[in-house]
């Protein structure tokens, strides 16, 4: 399969370092993508169904008649 000593001693080498840190900025910047991307979704549902439900509540209190 791999030979596992010239792996590690490449990956212990500046250069295989430089391609974990590499790999864990692309991680962390695809997760922030996915958390924000979520985020907004969900506000934004949210915030659209709160201005349905008041439409749909001022719809109400114009159709039925005022009791006093």
């Amino acid at each position: 399969m791999f030979n596992q000593d010239a792996l590690l001693e490449y990956l212990s080498s500046p250069e295989g370092m430089n391609t974990i840190l590499v790999g864990i900025i692309i991680v962390g910047a695809i997760n922030a993508i996915f958390i924000t991307y979520s985020v907004r979704t969900i506000y934004g549902t949210a915030k659209k169904e709160k201005d349905q439900l008041r439409i749909q509540q001022e719809k109400i209190d114009r159709l039925s008649p005022e009791k006093e």
